[in-house]
């Protein structure tokens, strides 16, 4: 599993309900998330298994940047090991 995901209408969202409650129910850092990856991915992101792939890593590179814990990329990788 990833931190992206594709909705059922088509477009890319992310997974948070697998986030921490203080990252997931963080309404700023969510509308911050979608407004870098608007920035960066808009109508250039195909919604393959590699595009998936790169902005789940793209994801997981901007919470650890944007929050600094110590083990929290480890912590959020852990979702790679859940069946899709």
């Amino acid at each position: 599993m990833r931190l992206v995901q594709v909705a059922d209408d088509g477009a890319v969202e992310l997974n948070w309900m697998w986030l921490p409650t203080f990252i997931g129910q963080n309404h700023f850092i969510l509308k911050e998330l979608e407004h870098v990856w608007n920035a960066k991915f808009l109508g250039k992101l195909e919604p393959t298994e590699k595009g998936l792939d790169a902005l789940h890593e793209f994801t997981l590179d901007w919470l650890q940047e944007k929050f600094k814990l110590p083990g929290l990329r480890e912590y959020l990788s852990a979702i790679e090991k859940v069946p899709q």
